[in-house]
């Protein structure tokens, strides 16, 4: 569906200044205002986790979020990818995982019937470059924004980072976002690097799991987020939880995962809808949420 009439415009950007209780990084967020003459539905999704050898993963998932995709158009107005989409990504100058060219296709043909699509990159594939920007006039975003939409204020983040118990995690970010270790990495070939990566990220799964952890923490610093930056809606991925929650902060989004549950948010009038996709019906099917 063609967005005439929308009108976006990027007030300010900065840095994920911070890690700690204060949260000072909601000062230097990247603000977008998105209004729309008429608005039909918002669609949130996060950690695909596409390339992962992960054993628990739904081996199709692929080809079913690329039919998802397709799905969309003249149905949705925004797309959101809320980080790890892929299991990993690096920027070279001259290469892409084949593997992925269906959904990247699928992203490209959206744009071009006029869906607006941001992604918010995650701490697998945090080094997005310009491929997307550039190639699939798709906006890309290195840290948390604030959005208007269908006359509410969100608050859209990844989620890693939130759990400010973790001391050890900043300083893992500071090195994988350091551009000298990313230029050290681009040296491999794109099959050596890509192989290391995810074996890494495959022997971290397997040895976790695909179950969430902390959530007790990283809904505290959602209250305290939503209070903070006065938002009506919070949103992240990263957990692979899955719920909708009325607080008396605002209300409490996590996406859920597409790794094995194929779960995404769905933003009608406003309201957010936990939901499921249904490949054998290609329809979109309403998924409980507490």
């Amino acid at each position: 569906m063609s967005c005439i009439g929308a009108h976006e415009n990027m007030h300010w950007m900065g840095r994920f200044g911070g890690q700690h209780k204060g949260f000072t990084w909601l000062r230097n967020l990247d603000y977008t205002d998105i209004r729309l003459m008429t608005e039909p539905s918002a669609i949130f999704v996060s950690d695909l986790h596409l390339g992962t050898l992960y054993a628990g993963a739904d081996p199709d998932r692929g080809r079913k979020f690329e039919e998802f995709l397709r799905g969309l158009s003249g149905k949705s107005s925004h797309l959101f990818l809320l980080g790890d989409i892929f299991e990993f990504w690096m920027e070279y100058r001259h290469y892409i995982p084949k593997d992925h060219f269906g959904i990247l296709s699928a992203l490209k043909e959206l744009r071009l019937s006029g869906m607006q699509i941001h992604y918010l990159c995650g701490n697998h594939d945090f080094n997005l470059g310009t491929f997307f920007k550039e190639h699939l006039e798709i906006e890309t975003h290195d840290e948390p924004f604030q959005l208007e939409l269908q006359g509410k204020r969100l608050l859209l983040l990844h989620g890693d980072g939130m759990d400010v118990e973790d001391k050890i995690y900043p300083w893992v970010r500071k090195i994988l976002h350091h551009p000298f270790c990313n230029w050290l990495y681009s040296l491999l070939h794109p099959d050596l690097g890509m192989k290391i990566a995810l074996g890494v990220g495959n022997f971290s799964r397997n040895h976790t799991g695909n179950v969430p952890r902390y959530l007790d923490r990283y809904e505290a610093a959602a209250k305290r987020l939503l209070q903070e930056s006065r938002v009506d809606i919070l949103m992240h991925g990263h957990v692979h939880a899955g719920f909708v929650k009325d607080q008396p902060e605002g209300v409490y989004v996590n996406t859920g995962e597409w790794l094995q549950k194929l779960q995404y948010v769905e933003m009608i009038g406003g309201q957010c809808f936990l939901r499921n996709y249904n490949d054998s019906s290609s329809r979109l099917i309403d998924s409980s949420f507490s």
